[in-house]
């Protein structure tokens, strides 16, 4: 029975996630970890969106009936909730419930376990003992053995205090969080490290917005508020907090293929992974790039196999091997301390890469369409090359390609383009998605 996607567990908060799935989810994850003669305690946090409360609280039901000490972390960053099992080994595991950047009646439940994310083999061994577990045992609400705790926020904010190379310049920043879990850490880190923070929808108990990190128009307020209040730059989260966007001082959304091949530049070691879909510009600064699939766990994967100390996604998400999963929060820091270093303004580091022009989009659709859109696409766009790594990415020439690729998490099918020739790109991103909408429509 497959439960994941690209990664994770992402679904209707109403139909997927029912009180009895969650409940077996929680005594699954048990299991799991127990066939790893991991017998520890588990952490549990969540993103604010509505549904995230009842999910989680069914999920620890599950954990406490199969016997294990629970450690309710609440709204926290994702990457809290994995750093803490780097700091105390009493923890076996951890999840976090959250569904990201998808719409807020979806949500979503993401693994870590031996002190990261967890790998596409232990997914599928989720799966298997689900299948065998599921509805054998009906939903009981139990709440004993929990601790209500903040002690993973607060271990993280002294981790990426202490990645800063203080002292850094007293810069102004907008923070946008989008009243998601960042919305009570990033503020406050950056505050003590000396920074003029103007914090935008950094509440938990604010208006949810779940907003996609490779969407600019999703952070045109953010990018309307660094200009109005001439900020130095802009920092913008998703709702769980593991992907994060610059705006630079001119109000310029910056992707994070990017801020990615920034970090990428200045870490230690020769070799990078990153995905398919991630721009070119990551190949010009002499580094060996490994591409994979796209998602995180296929990141993490490749980066072990490979041995290497730094790897991202196009949408904000960079990996660091001291930490095995995205950290929205480690990569902020790696920016500022860029920033500090060079003495120059953001629109001025970015200057130094080559200058791509990439556009990405998504049209609604049925997942049962997902070969047709492919095996068509491939009859209708010619080009010098094919790669099928994960999708259909199509060379028109050696600086501009298109991906056609379906989203494993939400029923969405995404086209990405990139070009040197900015005319090119938007030709191109229009005639992909024109396409697409007639096959979804047709």
């Amino acid at each position: 029975m497959k439960l994941f996607g690209t990664s994770g567990i992402r679904g209707s908060a109403d139909d997927l996630f029912t009180n009895q799935f969650c409940f077996d989810i929680g005594r699954t994850y048990s299991l799991f970890l127990k066939s790893h003669n991991e017998m520890g305690a588990i952490a549990i946090g969540m993103d604010p969106r509505g549904s995230s409360p009842r999910i989680k609280e069914a999920i620890i039901s599950g954990l406490v009936f199969a016997g294990r000490e629970v450690f309710d972390e609440g709204a926290t960053p994702i990457p809290a909730v994995n750093y803490i099992l780097k700091v105390d080994n009493m923890f076996s595991g951890s999840l976090m419930v959250s569904g990201s950047h998808i719409k807020a009646d979806l949500n979503g439940i993401k693994f870590f376990a031996f002190k990261e994310e967890i790998l596409k083999v232990n997914e599928k061994e989720i799966e298997q003992i689900y299948a065998a577990n599921k509805d054998k045992i009906k939903y009981t609400s139990l709440n004993k053995n929990i601790t209500n705790e903040n002690r993973a926020n607060e271990s993280y904010q002294e981790y990426l205090f202490s990645l800063a190379q203080k002292p850094l310049p007293a810069w102004k920043v907008v923070v946008d969080a989008g009243n998601g879990a960042q919305s009570d850490t990033m503020p406050q880190v950056l505050k003590r490290l000396g920074l003029e923070v103007i914090e935008m929808n950094c509440s938990i108990q604010g208006e949810f917005y779940a907003r996609d990190t490779e969407i600019e128009s999703d952070y045109s307020n953010l990018i309307a508020k660094v200009k109005d209040v001439k900020a130095d730059f802009g920092v913008g989260y998703d709702a769980d907090g593991d992907r994060v966007v610059f705006i630079d001082e001119k109000g310029s959304f910056i992707t994070g293929d990017y801020t990615g091949t920034l970090i990428a530049r200045e870490v230690e070691g020769d070799t990078i992974v990153t995905p398919i879909n991630a721009s070119q510009v990551i190949d010009k600064i002499g580094k060996k790039v490994e591409r994979t699939k796209v998602g995180s766990p296929y990141v993490v994967e490749k980066m072990k196999e490979k041995k290497a100390s730094f790897g991202f996604e196009a949408n904000g998400g960079g990996i660091f091997a001291e930490m095995l999963s995205r950290d929205g929060g480690h990569s902020t820091i790696e920016i500022l301390n860029i920033l500090a270093k060079s003495n120059k303004r953001l629109s001025e580091v970015v200057a130094e890469l080559p200058k791509y022009y990439i556009y990405r989009d998504k049209v609604a659709y049925k997942w049962e369409l997902k070969d047709k859109i492919i095996n068509e696409a491939k009859e209708n766009f010619k080009g010098e090359k094919i790669d099928e790594t994960d999708g259909l990415k199509i060379w028109l020439n050696d600086n501009t390609w298109i991906l056609f690729r379906s989203s494993l998490n939400a029923p969405e099918f995404r086209v990405f383009v990139e070009s040197k020739s900015k005319e090119k790109a938007q030709n191109l991103i229009k005639e992909g998605l024109d396409f697409v909408k007639r096959k979804v429509n047709g």
